[in-house]
């Protein structure tokens, strides 16, 4: 049987955000959260808070993206200016 990549929601602090996702979108979260429920018994983590997966989802794209990874990097190591120094 195929395993989610997602297997136990960690309990941080969060930053409050607020975030609008197009409807498929958050079908497929619910559906998605739907999934984890019946895989791992989750159901106190997400079955009633589907939006505990998003922090979740967003750290593992995070994680996959190398130029973003490696340009995080060069900022660490002062080789860039500030991230936010556009925004």
């Amino acid at each position: 049987m195929d395993k989610l990549r997602i297997t136990a929601i960690p309990d941080n602090r969060p930053v409050r955000m607020t975030v609008a996702f197009p409807a498929e979108i958050h079908r497929d979260l619910l559906l998605y959260a739907r999934f984890l429920v019946e895989e791992s018994g989750a159901e106190g983590n997400v079955g009633k808070n589907p939006a505990r997966l998003v922090p979740i989802m967003v750290a593992r794209f995070i994680e996959r993206d190398r130029v973003f990874l490696r340009k995080r990097k060069d900022i660490a190591t002062g080789g860039s200016a500030s991230p936010l120094g556009r925004i």
